[in-house]
């Protein structure tokens, strides 16, 4: 077998007949729900699929899956009371009609007959309905109430597998609600829902146009559209940020900004201290969760397939991947305020970091021009020697006044030692 034929084979879809879908050879315009090649399932195959709850025709009636329909059903009895029986036959209408345009969003086909699909899309989004409202105008329910349900649906409700057009939901969502008071838009039931997620930021200047909820949590991630990446470059021979530190780089972690604004800044320590200016590289916080590593992957996979141009968060774990080769870069990371340990396993954050872009194809690097600026840095000897000399004679306050004293008691008897030669060599004279 040739390596073509090899590269190929490694990234074809399989045709999964028990799901009933199988590959689209031309995706159209609409395609925005993709299946991830088997070359990146193997690294992870739990990251890219539901585990819970399946939402749409990509893994609909998978048996592990089969409890959580008697769930759909039961929220399906519960919307009923909220809506009449001409809406829901509205609802279905609806989607009847938007049939061929809903299965355009998708990468794969369904081989469900037309009466079949139509029942799927409106039991799921009705139950993603009714469980956002739920969550933000009441009842609760149990798969609310309990925690790590609710961290599950959550989670399965952003694998990018796993989804149905947000056009639909916001739709049908605002055909019923848009009228009744106390019912918000269903833009704002979403962040309501996601927003328990506080490792991205859910602060929307204006409302996105978003296409599922994994292109809504990459709008948290980035949050304006960006322009298109214009890198000239790949990050090559980076040296890890342990190694950067000791040469003088300081890290800081920062808030309130874009997951993928990192800077790298000249800092001063005061106007007449210039010698003591350092280059500081400004990293986002970030907090790491057991399901960061589901949630980085499946943005990935989105960006590879639809956002080509603009893989920010994709240069951004290249960028990290460069940075963390050891736990020893990650304690580093965690010192600095650049990443809050919520897992526990700092090997495990070392290894997801590391493993993150096996296979992602980059065009060049959004840091390519600072990760420059970072190697000549530590290429340059003066910045090794001026860290050391602050490390062992200025670590701290303390250490820094010693060696202040020391010094200037040194100068005292240097000048003392000085008068005294004088002062012997004026008497011989005399």
């Amino acid at each position: 077998m040739g390596e073509n034929d090899h590269q190929s084979r490694e990234w074809s879809i399989d045709i999964d007949q028990g799901n009933n879908v199988e590959e689209v050879l031309e995706p159209g315009l609409d395609c925005c729900i993709y299946r991830v090649p088997n070359i990146l399932r193997r690294i992870n195959e739990e990251a890219y699929s539901p585990g819970f709850i399946s939402i749409g025709p990509l893994h609909y009636g998978r048996r592990e899956l089969l409890g959580m329909e008697k769930q759909k059903t039961r929220f399906l009895s519960k919307f009923k009371e909220r809506v009449t029986t001409e809406k829901l036959e509205e609802f279905k209408t609806y989607i009847n009609n938007q049939e061929q345009r809903i299965r355009d969003h998708y990468a794969v086909s369904s081989a469900l007959e037309s009466s079949e699909y139509v029942a799927m899309i409106l039991n799921d989004a009705v139950f993603i309905i009714e469980l956002f409202v739920r969550n933000s105008c009441g009842p609760h329910d149990f798969l609310l109430e309990i925690s790590q349900l609710n961290i599950f649906i959550r989670r399965d409700l952003l694998v990018l597998e796993n989804q149905i057009p947000y056009f639909v939901l916001d739709h049908l969502y605002s055909s019923a609600f848009s009228n009744k008071e106390g019912y918000p838009s269903f833009f704002v039931l979403c962040l309501n829902f996601f927003g328990a997620m506080v490792m991205f930021n859910w602060s929307f200047s204006e409302q996105p146009q978003v296409k599922h909820f994994t292109d809504l949590l990459r709008r948290a991630v980035v949050l304006e559209v960006q322009p298109t990446v214009q890198s000239v470059g790949f990050i090559c021979g980076l040296p890890c940020a342990t190694k950067l530190n000791k040469s003088g780089l300081e890290f800081k972690g920062i808030e309130g900004k874009c997951l993928h604004e990192i800077r790298l800044e000249k800092r001063k320590h005061g106007k007449w201290l210039s010698w003591f200016a350092v280059n500081e590289l400004q990293i986002p916080r970030i907090i790491i969760s057991n399901e960061t590593e589901c949630y980085f992957r499946n943005l990935m996979a989105l960006e590879m397939f639809h956002y080509q141009t603009q893989t920010y968060i994709c240069h951004y774990v290249d960028l990290m991947d460069h940075l963390i080769d050891t736990t020893k870069d990650v304690d580093l990371l965690i010192e600095k305020g650049i990443i809050v340990n919520c897992m526990g396993d700092i090997e495990a954050i070392t290894k997801m970091f590391n493993s993150l872009c096996s296979h992602i194809a980059l065009r060049g690097s959004l840091y390519y021009e600072d990760a420059k600026k970072m190697k000549a840095h530590y290429k340059y000897p003066w910045n090794h020697l001026k860290a050391t000399l602050k490390s062992v004679y200025f670590s701290n306050l303390w250490t820094g006044t010693a060696t202040v004293a020391a010094a200037f008691l040194l100068i005292l008897t240097l000048i003392q030692t000085i008068c005294s030669v004088k002062q012997v060599r004026n008497g011989t004279s005399t």
